[in-house]
């Protein structure tokens, strides 16, 4: 009887560490009370530390409770990782292996283990192990998992949302037109750049550029019917980044002395050049054209605020004489942003950086502006008080530049164009730079987000056809599960 009880007391205290442990990992996957370690080891990996959060990561793995968490963590910085030591694999085989215990280790139910099988699959993928990468996003899809897992994995292995091509050139390959000086052209719209889209407020029209005419101009396409209107007609100027007013009766645009037929689209705080473009305003007819800012200098990436009453812009000025030395100039050779009233007066400069920052664009309240800035030879959003004031950060890391960001109409999320893993896609990610989620990811380079003020439509410029063309994607028809199940049956 002794020898029973004796083993029936060391079966009990098996039972009750198991659960123990059970439920510490539990609490690891379910978020309930991290480990300090991890705590620590997620901060310094959000300020854009890797290397010290890597090594926090490495010692939580000392700790039973901490591990799963750990070894998940150092499979997510990996993925930010890949890009910069692309031949490396310091830390590729470890995240690997951590996440393939982790999987082994967590019940069926687990919330996180989506994610963690989802986290597996990408560095397999990225690691050019595309069948050890299949084989786990179908056991991935196998297990339902939740709708965000779904639309992380669809962004990765394609376009997250349904895509259509937005057919902006004449049913005939010639077409002609006459210019502004009376001369009759003929041009070739099917070969040609279509760039620079703006989805007006009610997502019911399209303003575009085009170098179709051998110049920017500006068009603007009903989405019903499709019909085209050509806005602007100037043959020895350029006409570009339209946007329109929140009301959608007025449009702001750019204008520069032609570039000979060079398609215009900009990605980054849209660089040094050129040095005398100008904004200006006009009816969503096309007619009432006059410039916003008179004065020299470059003027470029317009965007109203909500309420139509200012235009946040960058601008590069011209070389000023200093206020110390008179007689004496400095030349501010970087992009600034600026706010100025639609009316041209009170113009006011929001940031003071020695490199450019570039396309504002206002949160939905009108109280803050984001914009493209440079760190490190790295582009990466901020944001600053619409009145001015202390720049705050949005993204780190090191692995890949952000750029062109604009707001859900909840001003909870921010879209953006990112050149993670080598090439110019479209994400997603909350206006705190968490939760990143890859919204395109097909052959060819994706610019230029547009969004409508419902948050439904969203265009965007890709040259995935060859040349630049305009797409929209339909934000409530996201890729479904057999959809996607379909896509990963053709790699």
């Amino acid at each position: 009887m002794k020898t029973v009880r004796k083993r029936n007391i060391f079966k009990d205290i098996s039972n009750i560490l198991y659960a123990l442990l059970t439920g510490m990992f539990l609490c690891c996957l379910t978020g309930c009370g991290d480990h300090p370690t991890i705590k620590r080891g997620k901060q310094l990996a959000a300020s854009g530390d890797t290397d010290a959060a890597i090594k926090a990561f490495e010692k939580g793995i000392d700790y039973d409770s901490a591990r799963p968490e750990a070894f998940y963590q150092i499979g997510l910085i990996y993925l930010e990782m890949v890009d910069k030591n692309p031949s490396g694999t310091e830390y590729r085989k470890d995240a690997i292996e951590a996440l393939d215990h982790a999987l082994d280790m967590a019940p069926r139910k687990a919330p996180k283990r989506a994610e963690i099988r989802l986290t597996l699959g990408t560095l397999y993928w990225l690691d050019n192990q595309r069948p050890s990468a299949l084989r786990e996003f179908h056991k991935l899809l196998d297990a339902s998992p939740p709708r965000d897992v779904i639309l992380k994995l669809a962004g990765f292995t394609g376009d997250a949302y349904h895509v259509q091509r937005i057919r902006t050139e004449g049913s005939d390959d010639y077409e002609q037109t006459f210019t502004e000086k009376g001369d009759m052209m003929t041009f070739t719209a099917k070969y040609t750049d279509d760039y620079s889209p703006a989805i007006s407020p009610d997502g019911k029209w399209l303003a575009f550029a085009s170098n179709r005419l051998q110049n920017a101009e500006l068009y603007l396409m009903d989405l019903t019917t499709r019909t085209l209107q050509q806005l602007t007609h100037t043959d020895e100027l350029d006409e570009y980044m339209p946007a329109f007013s929140p009301d959608g009766k007025s449009i702001a645009f750019v204008s520069e002395r032609t570039r000979g037929g060079m398609m215009l689209p900009s990605v980054q705080a849209s660089g040094s050049d050129p040095r005398t473009a100008t904004i200006y305003l006009m009816d969503v007819d096309g007619r009432n054209q006059r410039p916003l800012i008179d004065i020299a200098g470059a003027q470029r990436a317009p965007v109203f605020s909500p309420d139509g009453q200012k235009i946040a812009f960058e601008s590069k000025a011209p070389m000023q004489e200093t206020e110390s030395e008179p007689g004496s100039t400095e030349n501010n050779d970087t992009l600034e942003i600026y706010v100025i009233h639609i009316d041209g007066t009170n113009k006011k400069q929001l940031t003071h950086n020695d490199v450019d920052d570039g396309h504002p664009t206002w949160t939905p309240n009108g109280k803050q502006i984001a914009f493209t800035g440079m760190v490190d030879d790295i582009y990466h959003i901020f944001s600053v008080n619409a009145d001015g004031g202390t720049v705050q950060r949005l993204t780190y890391g090191t692995t890949g530049s952000h750029y062109h960001p604009i707001f859900s109409p909840d001003g909870r999320r921010i879209i953006y164009v990112s050149n993670a893993h080598n090439h110019y896609t479209l994400w997603m990610m909350d206006t705190d730079g968490r939760n990143k989620t890859q919204l395109t990811n097909h052959i060819g380079a994706h610019f230029e987000p547009s969004l409508s003020t419902d948050g439904r439509t969203l265009v965007f410029s890709s040259d995935r056809s060859d040349h630049m063309r305009i797409y929209l994607m339909d934000l409530t028809q996201p890729v479904q599960q057999e959809e996607l199940k379909a896509r990963l049956a053709g790699f």
